[in-house]
């Protein structure tokens, strides 16, 4: 299966980019019963090896596979990315760009009504500062459209939000926003944050979590000059001496489990070509100038570990001595164009570091068991997760998996020259609890969404047996499919049916390695594309995702990953799988 490449999952957020259709209730159209109610289907025997300690201690929980089932008491957060493109259709150029992050809350218990409140206005401010944007990128192209008239090349103009949950707990949520910014000149940079508390919802001041403000600050005196040796800034102390004045209302700052972290901006604290400085003091290094309700207690923690110039210290190899963990994106410039582009990123943890080919990725640090992990989720030909013992960073033997954090929904509308992209994302914030895609060994036909933890070597595990599939790929039948009828927990109604010739099926739910359950839908509810002599098909009555009734499970002879039915390989019994190389 390795030797097998699949199509960039992002390809499967895009086939659902369609507008919502009436939700109606799936056909079950070209069944053929040929027996009666059996018993329940058991489980693969070939499943592979698990840590029994961890998944035992996971299966204990009232797990669903649609919706989470909050026993730890953290809230967990959706982030919803927002895409607009401003285009011009005379002229055939995108004017202006705006990427944009909503907040959402998985939980509806009322012990989180104060927070889903709190996010509510959040989005609502959001909305007001989108306006004035939308407003000023208006101005911008008119000059933009007058420059193209004359026939002079134009910029595209964009903002670009990415947001990230620097900490969900039952304490506190902290947010950091990173934006990306081009208003005709060249691209900048800014930072912004908000931070709450989860039990009240109120946002939170910088006295709220720091108590001792000088000492704090101190400390970042001596930090940014071990971070940032050969630049000759302002003191933070010095600047935040000014700030302090107004609360400390324009100062960047966030907590995690780690401590608390402060943004200064390129010009800040010194010149533009000083870039910016990030410093953030551990709890442990001082914890009584902290206010005790906001001191990380766990043991086990996960936070996003910014690309550029956020450094983190801690003892990665157990010699009592901090080291300085931090990740690089890696560039390179094309001689002809002088286009410089993402060739992939560099993990650091004190004198060891490894560098990943990719175009895009998310770095995240775990702690688990006493030892730390880089959780690397990047982006090249396909999604991979590579998680990497900081312990034994400069080891050639790192593990990999098609995985990704999972994508809940995409949907993509026009309205005039106006494109809207819009997908729901996942967050990683919990060590016990996220939920990502998984390319298994049916991964040649779907990527499966499961709720997963950190295992006690540091790796993603997962007890559930099967995942969802949210891809909304559809295939058409070239041949009779035997199956079996299942209700939604896998208990047999309907042995030996079959599904006949011709038949469109939308997978729903899958294991890793053997079967797939299945709806039958109708031509209305897909679209359908032609493409190197065959007929490709994607979902666009997206209710029919959260289906709940009864299943055709089709289950595959899998050999190394190669997949079959009776001995008939999978491309000569389904039209519509979409692979590369």
């Amino acid at each position: 299966m390795r030797n097998k490449k699949f199509l960039l999952p992002v390809i499967f957020s895009i086939l659902v980019m369609f507008s919502l259709a009436s939700c109606k209730s799936p056909v079950s159209v070209n069944i053929v019963n040929d027996s009666t109610e059996g018993e329940t289907v058991s489980k693969a025997t070939d499943r592979e090896e698990k840590d029994e300690d961890d998944v035992k201690k996971h299966e204990k929980k009232n797990r669903d596979n649609k919706k989470l089932i909050n026993t730890s008491g953290k809230p967990h957060i959706l982030l919803k990315d927002t895409m607009e493109l401003h285009n011009d259709d005379e002229s055939s150029t995108t004017l202006y760009r705006i990427k944009y992050v909503y907040l959402q809350l998985k939980e509806d218990g009322k012990e989180f009504e104060p927070l889903k409140k709190s996010f509510e206005n959040y989005n609502k401010d959001l909305l007001d500062k989108l306006s004035k944007t939308r407003e000023a990128f208006d101005s911008f192209a008119k000059e933009q459209l007058s420059d193209i008239q004359q026939g002079y090349e134009s910029k595209e103009l964009f903002s670009e939000t990415d947001s990230y949950i620097m900490r969900a707990d039952k304490y506190a949520v902290s947010i950091l926003n990173y934006t990306k910014y081009n208003y005709g000149a060249s691209d900048k940079y800014s930072r912004e944050s908000i931070n709450f508390d989860t039990d009240t919802g109120k946002k939170l001041e910088f006295l709220d979590v720091v108590k001792d403000d000088k000492s704090f600050f101190e400390m970042a005196d001596k930090r940014v000059y071990e971070d940032y040796e050969e630049i000759h800034i302002q003191k933070p102390s010095e600047y935040a001496y000014t700030s302090k004045k107004n609360n400390y209302e324009n100062l960047v700052w966030t907590v995690s489990p780690v401590g608390v972290t402060v943004y200064f901006d390129s010009g800040v604290l010194g010149a533009e070509t000083d870039g910016p400085q990030v410093i953030t003091i551990s709890f442990d290094e001082n914890e009584t100038i902290f206010e005790p309700k906001y001191v990380y207690k766990e043991n086990e923690y996960v936070i996003p570990v910014v690309a550029g110039n956020m450094t983190i210290h801690v003892d990665t190899d157990g010699d009592g001595v901090r080291d300085s963990v931090f990740v690089d994106d890696l560039y390179e410039q094309n001689p002809e164009t002088l286009d410089i582009y993402n060739t992939g990123m560099k993990v650091y943890a004190g004198t060891q570091s490894t560098e990943i080919e990719c175009y895009e990725g998310k770095a995240y640090l775990v702690k688990m068991n006493g030892n730390y992990y880089m959780y690397m989720f990047v982006q090249d030909e396909i999604r991979l997760l590579y998680c990497l013992d900081l312990k034994y960073l400069n080891s050639e033997d790192r593990s990999d998996k098609y995985f990704y954090l999972g994508t809940r929904e995409g949907t993509w509308d026009q309205k005039g020259e106006i494109e809207n992209y819009v997908s729901i994302e996942e967050t990683f914030t919990d060590t016990e609890s996220f939920v990502g895609e998984y390319f298994g060994d049916l991964g040649i036909l779907f990527p499966i969404e499961k709720e997963w933890f950190v295992g006690e070597d540091g790796t993603p595990q997962s007890s559930d047996d099967k995942g969802r599939v949210t891809s909304g790929i559809a295939f058409r039948t070239l041949k009779d499919i035997k199956c079996t009828e299942v209700d939604k927990e896998g208990k047999v109604k309907k042995s030996d049916t079959k599904i006949v010739k011709g038949t469109l099926i939308l997978p729903l739910y899958a294991n890793d390695k053997e079967y797939m359950d299945v709806i039958t839908v109708d031509e209305d509810d897909l679209n359908i594309w032609n493409g190197a002599g065959e007929e490709f098909f994607s979902l666009t009555n997206m209710k029919l995702l959260d289906y709940e009734g009864d299943f055709y499970r089709i289950t595959f002879e899998n050999d190394d990953g190669d997949l079959s039915i009776d001995g008939t390989d999978i491309f000569d019994l389904f039209e519509g799988i979409i692979t590369a190389g």
